[in-house]
């Protein structure tokens, strides 16, 4: 669509979306003002919906979910994805709880857009595995979360 119009005056590049959100919005029996109304208003909050979108965007590099996979002979195969990572204190308490000596604890980092990281132990461990299993992929001198 053309930023112009027929006598080469200057018109709002959204002006065409506006009408069409309007008259979409307003159904097939709106009128003109009722379309322009509805159609400013959807745009409007569109626009603050777009802003709101953009800084929710993550880098590529940041974990997005983290999955905590768990296997041995007596319980099985467990898992379970968090949104938030655990820190390494909070894994050895998890691990703790749900763990039988042997089990095999998988930690999955997903990142937004530089894949999956997966470290893996035996349990029990201490401090130091669980440190090197949170560690965010990202940058293996980046802060531990939960330890900065």
């Amino acid at each position: 669509m053309s930023g112009t119009s027929e006598q080469g005056e200057h018109i709002c590049p959204v002006a065409w979306l506006v009408d069409d959100v309007g008259r979409f919005l307003a159904g097939d029996d709106g009128d003109e003002l009722s379309v322009a109304a509805l159609g400013r208003d959807a745009v409007q909050r569109g626009a603050e919906q777009v802003s709101d979108l953009l800084r929710s965007a993550f880098a590529a590099h940041e974990v997005v979910a983290t999955e905590i996979r768990l296997t041995g002979p007596r319980r099985g195969a467990r898992r379970t994805v968090f949104a938030d990572e655990p820190p390494p204190v909070a894994l050895l308490l998890l691990c703790l709880r749900l763990c039988d000596i042997g089990d095999e604890v998988q930690l999955l980092q997903h990142t937004a857009g530089k894949g999956t990281t997966t470290r893996s132990a035996i349990w029990p461990f201490g401090m130091a595995k669980a440190e090197e299993l949170t560690r965010p992929p990202a940058d293996a001198t980046a802060p531990v979360p939960g330890l900065s």
